[in-house]
């Protein structure tokens, strides 16, 4: 006796043989696929076009902020250094004026009273002349 599946009580089956007939019956199954009609396959192409050419403009319009975005920061970094420029030239500007009299003293000018007349003389520059501060008598030390 078999052993089956760890059990001596089963009974060994015999193997049955099946009879044949003496011609086969196929069956075979023929599945035809439909397919779309022409408008319908038109008009699913129309939708996937139309939503290519919103998510497009979509696409542009964000990549156009963004360019304008990025022009808009450089623009801000551009004066923010204007403005830094402009303050360290006042604090220069404000520094000369106070040093000017100084200067002007340790070069030999002399500070003028209110009621003492300048008189400098004006001559007329000639274009025939290569240098036009020659005689003109502007380069003589004068008063401030």
């Amino acid at each position: 006796m078999a052993y089956t599946r760890g059990n001596l009580a089963v009974k060994e089956q015999a193997q049955t043989k099946r009879k044949s007939p003496g011609y086969r019956e196929k069956t075979m199954v023929i599945t035809r696929r439909t397919y779309l009609p022409v408008k319908e396959k038109l008009l699913y192409l129309f939708t996937i076009v139309v939503c290519v050419m919103i998510a497009s403009l979509v696409i542009w319009q964000n990549a156009n902020i963004y360019g304008l975005n990025k022009e808009y920061q450089k623009i801000e970094k551009s004066i923010k250094a204007s403005k830094q420029e402009i303050s360290r030239l006042t604090v220069e500007k404000q520094q000369l004026e106070v040093g000017i009299r100084d200067k002007a003293k340790q070069m030999g000018f002399e500070e003028t009273s209110d009621q003492q007349v300048i008189h400098v003389e004006r001559t007329p520059i000639s274009a025939k002349s290569g240098d036009a501060t020659n005689g003109s008598g502007t380069d003589k030390k004068q008063g401030l």
